[in-house]
């Protein structure tokens, strides 16, 4: 997810260096790859292989300016995300949204679609279940910004792009050649968050 805003962070405690080092093995997926349309699965192993990998999802995506990145935005059909707001890190593996609150709009950007800002609406307050990269599991809640962040990057690990959820607030968008049917566009919207560690 591209910058928008700062809020306050989910308040637990970060475990990887939110630094500028450069991403050494992953580069970034760029609209209309289709692995931006996978279903990824849950991940199963929590070794040394994941936090390598998380550790240049970070890189590049600071490398990019943003402030998310999951998975398949690096090519990877695993259930990972990253992001940092404000300096804060936070990873999460296998995640859940356990409860959501009332929505409210906000316009989003997105690493894998340069240029395109779309008017989204979401929940404002979750609560989240997920596992770190070694595997520990984790609950909080989030608001603003990072519960904002973590749905745009989950909404990637099924597949759901940001025009799925809404229109450009200037001008519509040209023909898509990821589009989905409307039935499974909301299918995937509304898919079960729920996965096993």
């Amino acid at each position: 997810m591209k910058p928008t805003s700062s809020i306050t962070g989910p308040g637990n405690a970060p475990e990887f260096s939110a630094g500028d080092r450069q991403a050494s093995g992953l580069s970034l997926v760029y609209y209309p790859n289709p692995i931006l349309r996978a279903i990824c699965r849950p991940v199963d192993s929590f070794d040394s292989a994941l936090r390598d990998l998380v550790q240049e999802m970070f890189s590049l995506m600071h490398l990019h300016s943003g402030i998310g990145l999951a998975g398949p935005q690096v090519s990877v059909e695993q259930r990972v995300l990253v992001c940092a707001i404000q300096g804060q890190p936070l990873c999460l593996a296998n995640a859940e949204i356990q409860e959501a609150g009332e929505p409210g709009e906000f316009v989003e950007g997105c690493l894998s679609l340069p240029n395109v800002q779309i008017n989204v609406t979401r929940p404002e307050r979750i609560r989240v279940s997920g596992y770190d990269a070694r595997g520990r599991k984790t609950r909080f809640g989030a608001t603003g910004l990072w519960a904002r962040v973590i749905q745009h990057e989950l909404d990637h690990l099924n597949g759901v792009l940001i025009c799925d959820r809404g229109q450009p607030p200037t001008q519509p968008c040209g023909p898509c050649s990821l589009a989905l049917p409307a039935v499974l566009v909301e299918e995937r919207k509304r898919r079960p968050q729920r996965t096993q560690k």
